[in-house]
């Protein structure tokens, strides 16, 4: 409940900060396929959900903007002993530019903040990550979206569980 307030927190703040009128915000959400990689881990992918409003800052007209986003993220890895879930707040900051109005990249820095670990229990409560990622803009406002996301750090604050997080999104966003 805690997240949702703080979704919803950060969904009020970028809608009222909506003074200039060439900005554009939207909704986005869509599945995760998350796994964690390093030394030792013999793991599999876990399936999550992710969701989250998002505003485009026009820098040039038509062509590159900023993308903030504050969004609700499951993730986790699964093992042979048990499946790992862990939740995060997390607040993407991208570069977008349009090829074509059909098409766009993006890429850019994203802050994670921990809600949930239910396993380990000693998952850092901030993971820096890399966001790479593309649209194809369908007519309506609506689009099509894919993401891979890779973590800087290590998931979690133990030397013996030395690993980053790598997540792939794929969803659908609808622009206002």
């Amino acid at each position: 409940m805690k997240s949702l307030k703080i979704l919803l927190l950060g969904a009020f703040i970028m809608l009222a900060s909506n003074t200039i009128s060439a900005q554009k915000w939207g909704i986005r959400a869509g599945v995760n396929f998350s796994d964690i990689s390093g030394d030792g881990w013999d793991s599999s992918s876990k399936t999550g959900l992710y969701a989250g409003v998002y505003k485009e800052i026009p820098l040039i007209k038509s062509l590159l903007f900023i993308q903030p986003e504050v969004q609700y993220s499951q993730e986790g890895f699964s093992t042979n002993i048990n499946d790992v879930k862990i939740d995060y707040l997390t607040v993407p900051i991208l570069a977008k530019i349009y090829v074509a109005k059909l098409l766009s990249f993006e890429t850019g820095p994203q802050f994670g903040f921990l809600v949930n670990d239910n396993d380990f229990g000693d998952a850092n409560s901030f993971v820096p990550s890399w966001a790479f990622g593309a649209s194809l803009n369908l007519p309506l406002g609506l689009s099509i979206n894919a993401r891979y996301v890779s973590g800087l750090d290590d998931t979690y604050d133990n030397p013996t569980l030395s690993g980053k997080n790598q997540v792939i999104q794929l969803g659908a966003a609808f622009q206002f």
